[in-house]
């Protein structure tokens, strides 16, 4: 059995990932783990607690989105789970790929370019390029 991990971070693109991902987890009797990374925040001009506020709010979103991603895919021919971590995305999904030994990480592209992808870095690049298993970046 194959297993699939994929990149869920709440945008239409992510949902894009999510459906190729579950075509391809009927098609190959797949088991399929979607992972939401909750992103650590480093901004300074915010006070522990209000960081502390915000941390858990995005977290409660992801509790809600992963709910309605886990309730949309029972009665799937597949075994699926869902996960949800806290800290550096491309970090926490590549790690959590390795524990795991998926042999196949999906996400979402964003598209960023130039200067964008330069500043702010590019979670589906880095996991291409640091990847050790198959990767495949849904546009």
């Amino acid at each position: 059995m194959t297993k699939i991990l994929v990149a869920h971070d709440g945008s239409k693109l992510a949902d894009k990932a999510l459906k190729k991902a579950v075509e391809i987890a009927a098609k190959f009797d797949s088991s399929l783990t979607i992972l939401s990374v909750v992103p650590e925040l480093y901004l300074t001009e915010l006070s522990d607690i209000d960081r502390q506020r915000i941390m858990n709010i995005l977290t409660e979103e992801s509790k809600a989105a992963m709910e309605r991603i886990r309730i949309s895919l029972s009665g799937k021919p597949f075994e699926s789970k869902t996960i949800i971590r806290q800290g550096p995305p491309a970090e926490k999904i590549l790690e959590t790929a390795q524990k795991m030994k998926v042999d196949l990480i999906v996400t979402g592209s964003h598209g960023r370019h130039g200067a964008k992808k330069f500043l702010l870095g590019s979670v589906s690049s880095k996991i291409v390029d640091y990847a050790t298993c198959p990767v495949l970046v849904i546009k």
